[in-house]
């Protein structure tokens, strides 16, 4: 499993999953990559800002963090 954090940026996350993007896209929208504070913000504020518990969020990044590893896609 992915050690994905609340702590981590949204860039790193991206950057190293790229499948990662659509967790963003089905809570946030597709607009959240166009923020200004994407990719620098924390995870847990990008959640507080939508009101999205950030568990479920992580842990949902981490589903499909491990489609990227198994398809060999991970940075």
């Amino acid at each position: 499993m992915p050690d994905i954090t609340g702590d981590m940026t949204t860039g790193e996350v991206t950057t190293r999953w790229p499948s990662t993007k659509e967790v963003f896209s089905k809570h946030f929208g597709t607009g959240c990559f166009t923020c200004p504070a994407f990719g620098g913000e924390p995870i847990s504020m990008a959640c507080t800002m939508h009101s999205t518990d950030v568990n479920m969020f992580v842990s949902e990044l981490k589903e499909a963090a491990n489609r990227d590893i198994a398809a060999g896609t991970a940075k």
